[in-house]
């Protein structure tokens, strides 16, 4: 170890590892021009709704919410119809004041929103907008309506906070960016900290310029891929102690059922991983399996719950490409969610071959939105050569990433990852794709964001690296660099 490495490990690591991820989350939280990120606006709806107290998403139809629009011209911040058979279909809806999303930062799905550049003089305009609550319009948010609190709790808590300083429109948007930002690095530097043999493999897929974007934003990613870093490092630290579980850690794997089931519901097999801790620690084999199959239960009937709340007792329909995309987008005809079910049920190995054809012929497609994709409409990718150089710089960190793990305990971090795949490529193959079809459609790489650390983690097989954090330093700062510089020359 030389005398500059001998020095970061004295200072801590993972203190120069997350003041580098927050100097870079908050470059790219001022340059990237607001919502151009894919349905930021409709993140933020759902941010602002909370922030107001609406934590159920009241519902609406279509065509109403279409006719409160000003004039009949002026582009909507939210979900945008194009089926006339679900103009009358009842769907999540919000209202937000118009200040908070000027019409030149609304995009339509059709748009490429690297074609209209931004400048400093609207970042000015922007940012001494006055808020004024009063002058609102109303949207569609199917997607993101049906997202329980605690998943925009630092962005709601923020708007709450710009609203009671009487900040302006853009004072209000970028502390809410910034509050998702300081969770998801809370969330880092702890994971960094309960596992510190792995702090260089989570300290670069942190790194990810998708992870950073995602985490400086209004999305529910933020909290998302903050919670599942933290709650995947912790199980995995809680198999060092044979000591009891104290109360602190019961109530702690309590919240943490609670929470996987309020990001998304398929990263409740994180939870997997308890079942790698020594069983001791609940006082026998009965009390352990029994706490296992409770926190479990837990997550599953927090989400069910959620459901039935939110979608059961108010008739809403599902986000789909049928009541999204509509007639005009010919590969996604005969979306049918009620006769793809019956196919899948019928015919399970249906289903099995179209992941496995999505794998094969999107591997790329999966790789490049796995490190960054962004713009409105996410047509912004990083260069090709960045992907495949970063994608071997992961692997060598994973090979070397100092965890000790057993074949067994290997064999069930891989198994949580894959059952939380398949069921990510199941929900798109019923909601997004048509009936039968041979490929998934709808899956995009920064869902399996939240499992890298579950699968990269599994993939420990040699010795440290030499020199690790130095290299570790040098490469989280060239992924932000890359980031910075592909933003810049998309929008600017």
């Amino acid at each position: 170890m030389n005398f500059l490495e001998q020095r970061i490990e004295h200072f801590g690591a993972e203190k120069i590892f997350i003041a580098l991820f927050v100097l870079f989350g908050v470059m790219i939280l001022f340059t990237r021009p607001p919502y151009r990120l894919m349905d930021e606006p409709l993140h933020m709806a759902r941010a602002w709704q909370i922030s107001e107290g609406i934590f159920l998403s009241p519902v609406a139809k279509q065509d109403d919410v279409l006719k409160t629009i000003a004039g009949g011209n002026k582009k909507s911040f939210g979900w945008e119809n194009r089926s006339p058979d679900a103009a009358t279909e009842k769907m999540y809806a919000a209202s937000i004041p118009l200040s908070l999303i000027p019409d030149e930062c609304l995009f339509g799905v059709d748009d490429d929103s690297r074609d209209v550049k931004y400048s400093f003089d609207e970042f000015k305009t922007f940012l001494s907008t006055p808020l004024n609550a009063d002058a609102r319009e109303s949207g569609l948010i199917p997607n993101t309506g049906a997202y329980p609190p605690p998943t925009y709790l630092p962005q709601a808590v923020a708007a709450f906070i710009g609203r009671s300083l009487n900040l302006s429109a853009g004072e209000i948007y970028y502390l809410m960016g910034l509050s998702g930002l300081i969770f998801a690095a809370a969330c880092v530097f702890g994971a960094m900290k309960l596992l510190p043999e792995a702090k260089t493999l989570i300290f670069l897929l942190a790194m990810m310029p998708m992870f950073l974007i995602e985490a400086a934003s209004t999305s529910a990613d933020a909290v998302t891929f903050g919670v599942c870093f933290l709650g995947t490092a912790w199980l995995l630290s809680l198999r060092r102690s044979a000591e009891k579980f104290s109360r602190a850690e019961i109530f702690g794997l309590i919240i943490l059922a609670i929470m996987l089931a309020c990001s998304k519901f398929v990263y409740g097999t994180i939870l997997l991983l308890y079942f790698l801790i020594p069983r001791d620690r609940a006082g026998g084999l009965k009390k352990f399996l029994a706490f296992g199959a409770a926190i479990l239960l837990l997550n599953l009937l927090t989400s069910l719950g959620w459901t039935e709340l939110t979608a059961g007792m108010t008739d809403v329909e599902p986000a789909t490409a049928h009541n999204y995309l509509g007639p005009d987008y010919p590969s996604f005809e005969n979306v049918d969610l009620a006769a793809q079910k019956s196919l899948v049920a019928e015919h399970p190995q249906a289903f099995f071959n179209a992941m496995t054809n999505s794998l094969i012929v999107g591997r790329f497609f999966y790789c490049a939105s796995f490190f960054g994709m962004w713009g409105a409409n996410g047509k912004l990718l990083l260069p090709f050569w960045f992907c495949i150089l970063h994608t071997i710089t992961l692997l060598f960190f994973a090979l070397s990433n100092g965890l000790r793990l057993t074949l067994a305990e290997r064999a069930t971090m891989l198994f949580a990852a894959g059952i939380s795949t398949t069921a990510f490529f199941l929900f798109d193959y019923l909601t997004w794709s048509p009936v039968g079809c041979e490929f998934v459609k709808g899956v995009q790489g920064r869902y399996f964001i939240p499992l890298a650390p579950m699968f990269f983690g599994a993939l420990s097989l040699l010795p440290p690296m030499r020199h690790k954090n130095l290299i570790a330093l040098a490469t989280g700062t060239f992924s932000g660099v890359v980031m910075l510089a592909t933003n810049f020359l998309a929008f600017y």
